[in-house]
């Protein structure tokens, strides 16, 4: 690993360094811009990070005093240890010569390949671009890019190839035509991105927010059935987890149970139930409650039937009364 730059070592706080995947180079066309990490919260299988106007200044500020291009080897090599080739040897693939940032889509690399990465990347034997991130630990940003590399393995969570499926000339000419269109520029205003922004930072920020979307939809969707259940009396607060998990993983189940579950809590009631009541209260809850986790866990019915799984659950619970 090569010596970190000294300003760049002070901004580190004893940062870490976390190989990254970032950007998916789709088509037969290899670009020389390159996304290598995405802006804002970026979730990673190496832990989250954070890309804003800070971090972006910061990388680009590093890589200008560091005053040499930037390696892009092949799946890590150059980090050596359990990354190094068996012949010790790490091969460039290019060279980044430039970052940008670009508010709204990330951190954008200018790149020089090689002749053989290009070969490469065109038969997509690689597609991916996976930075080594310098991570400041008191807040998760990202200040500085250590080296890239090719690889077939992404880190980054949904991160979105940024080559159209277009080669050439006209893949440029299809961005740019889109660029221009009346819906695009309603969407990038909508976005709040900048009027600069091309084609493909709006459709991918576009992507993002459908997804941060989706996401709360069926957050209220889950709370507003969990109220439901709870305005009914069938289901109490130490359930909450279970009921938000059925709900998510088994919607059409839970519905089933929310129908034919037993009121466990009787609103306006002045006295408690009998004991005869509150008994079978408590066995059709529990025959609710065990059909409804053998038809979430398949491993179950390996092992016996439902009505048995069933009956044995009403029984154990019948024994915890004697």
């Amino acid at each position: 690993m090569t010596t970190v730059n000294k300003t760049l070592k002070g901004e580190l706080d004893r940062g870490e360094l976390a190989a990254m995947q970032s950007a998916a180079l789709g088509g037969t066309r290899v670009p020389d811009r390159v996304l290598l990490a995405p802006w804002g919260q970026v979730e990673s299988t190496n832990g989250s990070f954070v890309v804003d106007e800070e971090s972006a200044a910061l990388a680009i500020a590093a890589m200008t005093a560091h005053a040499t291009d930037t390696p892009i080897d092949y799946e890590h090599q150059t980090l050596g240890g359990s990354y190094a080739s068996p012949d010790g040897r790490a091969p460039a693939a290019g060279w980044i010569k430039k970052l940008e940032a670009e508010p709204g889509v990330g951190l954008i690399a200018k790149i020089e390949w090689t002749a053989q990465a290009k070969e490469m990347l065109a038969a997509k034997e690689y597609r991916y671009l996976s930075p080594v991130a310098l991570i400041r630990k008191s807040d998760r940003k990202m200040i500085g890019i250590h080296s890239a590399a090719l690889t077939n393995k992404p880190a980054i969570r949904g991160m979105t190839p940024i080559v159209n499926r277009a080669t050439g000339a006209a893949a440029d000419e299809t961005l740019s035509s889109l660029a221009d269109l009346e819906p695009m520029i309603a969407l990038r205003e909508a976005l709040s991105l900048p009027a600069d922004a091309d084609a493909a930072a709006v459709l991918l920020a576009a992507s993002r927010r459908l997804t941060a979307l989706r996401e709360d939809a069926q957050r209220h969707h889950i709370e507003q059935r969990i109220a439901e259940a709870l305005r009914l009396g069938k289901l109490v607060e130490s359930q909450r987890a279970w009921a938000g998990a059925l709900v998510a993983r088994e919607a059409a189940l839970f519905e089933e149970w929310l129908r034919t579950a037993p009121v466990v809590i009787t609103r306006g009631a002045t006295a408690p139930p009998s004991a005869s009541c509150a008994a079978e209260q408590r066995s059709r809850t529990a025959e609710a409650r065990a059909r409804a986790e053998y038809r979430t866990n398949p491993l179950l019915s390996r092992l016996t039937t439902e009505a048995a799984y069933v009956a044995n659950a009403v029984r154990d619970l019948e024994c915890s009364m004697n």
